[in-house]
């Protein structure tokens, strides 16, 4: 019985997930595309809130196995994943924006969450006394470390242009 209870506060977590995660996500992309070679203001913020993903995800998944230089595998994953979050709002050209990120999101957290999975399941060391993760305990920090990417990110692009424009300020003196 008490995994019933489980699994059903897991499904409402997830729900109640999508929309502030939709929510964050509007501003979470500040990439566009055909403009050129993304400006430093942005390529910056956006290594940062990834870089804050990874270190979300590794905390939540301390107590089970994982490969070598973790961190590293999670960046190296959002350069598959970030160009498939593009595609997927690209795709959904027609549809409200919420829905377009919340589609996106969702599949983004899917498809991070697996990796994970797989990394941790197949790229760690089996002699480590630790057990690899379940597939839910990946999704779930999957799904966490977006909503902490998703959240950092316009704090992090607000933080960079007040740093950028005091820098400059002080040059010009």
């Amino acid at each position: 019985m008490n995994g019933i209870t489980q699994a059903s506060s897991f499904r409402r977590l997830g729900f109640l997930a999508v929309p502030l995660l939709s929510a964050f996500s509007l501003k979470a992309n500040p990439v566009v595309v055909g403009e050129g070679p993304p400006r430093l203001e942005v390529v910056v913020p956006v290594v940062l809130a990834v870089l804050a993903e990874a270190i979300c995800i590794r905390l939540l998944l301390r107590r089970w196995r994982k490969p070598g230089l973790f961190l590293l595998w999670l960046m190296g994953m959002h350069l598959l994943t970030y160009p498939l979050f593009l595609g997927v709002l690209w795709l959904s050209y027609g549809l409200q924006p919420i829905l377009a990120v919340a589609m996106g999101e969702g599949l983004i957290v899917l498809i991070e969450g697996g990796l994970i999975y797989l990394i941790c399941r197949f790229l760690s060391s089996a002699k480590s006394g630790l057990p690899a993760p379940s597939f839910s305990k990946s999704l779930f920090a999957s799904l966490m470390g977006n909503i902490c990417s998703a959240a950092a990110l316009p704090l992090l692009m607000i933080l960079y242009g007040w740093m950028a424009s005091s820098l400059e300020a002080s040059m010009v003196r």
